[in-house]
């Protein structure tokens, strides 16, 4: 059963033109308004199509994790990287949504997430999420639930104080950045949920991992996985 905000998306969505969310050009031939060329292009890592994967082994160093995936590689092609800084600075809301739309049609195809109970977006501050007007990530998640059948709860989880930005920390800084800055209300949903962790670009893995603690913390008979839309390179590279 959809939410009202899941209807509300869904609305707006139609009344949008016809183009690329990727390129701009006017397609009828996409899916999700995403033409076939930008669908071709795409740097896909297929770790979402298999269980053991670099994204799950790297996460597995730091906390228990089910299935982990990302589904492109954020440095691997401009016009990619670009789409995600439209989403993410430019208020372009219904390109994350979209595209959160495609990644959960893969999940779903995949069948590695079929119990998943509930995704998690990673929280912006309160007073980040007002000054922007939105929270990129609440789009993806609900464009990734929209497909897998699940419900999206962005209240549980939120950052307690509003850190700077990690766009130009070290690997340092970033860890250091968000040590203790989430917390968890209303535990009582989450308790032995599997719960979907969705965030927008894995770089080093800071940010969802201080997630996690803090929600296994609060409930640790949950289960949890992750899933971001892009990995900055190749991990090997990059984490």
């Amino acid at each position: 059963m959809w939410t009202f905000s899941q209807i509300w998306i869904d609305f707006v969505a139609l009344i949008f033109p016809d183009k690329c969310m990727v390129c701009g050009e006017y397609t009828d031939s996409g899916v999700h308004n995403i033409c076939m060329k930008c669908r071709y292009k795409i740097p896909l890592t297929g770790y979402y199509r298999v269980e053991n994967n670099p994204v799950k082994e790297y996460f597995e160093t730091l906390i228990p994790t089910v299935q982990c995936s990302s589904m492109f590689y954020y440095k691997s092609d401009e016009m990619w990287r670009m789409a995600i800084h439209r989403f993410k600075y430019h208020a372009a809301w219904i390109v994350a949504y979209r595209l959160g739309r495609w990644y959960g049609l893969e999940l779903k195809g995949s069948g590695l997430y079929d119990d998943v109970d509930v995704i998690i977006p990673v929280p912006l501050y309160w007073l980040k999420t007002m000054t922007r007007g939105y929270n990129q990530c609440h789009y993806l998640a609900h464009g990734m639930a929209r497909e897998m059948g699940v419900k999206v709860d962005k209240y549980c989880l939120y950052r307690r104080r509003n850190n700077p930005s990690q766009t130009t920390q070290s690997r340092t800084e970033r860890w250091e950045n968000v040590d203790g800055i989430f917390a968890v209300r209303f535990p009582e949903r989450l308790r032995n949920k599997h719960i979907l962790l969705v965030d927008d670009v894995l770089t080093t893995g800071a940010t969802l991992n201080a997630c996690a603690q803090a929600i296994l913390r609060a409930a640790p008979t949950c289960r949890i996985s992750i899933a971001t839309l892009a990995v900055a390179g190749r991990l090997s590279n990059h984490l």
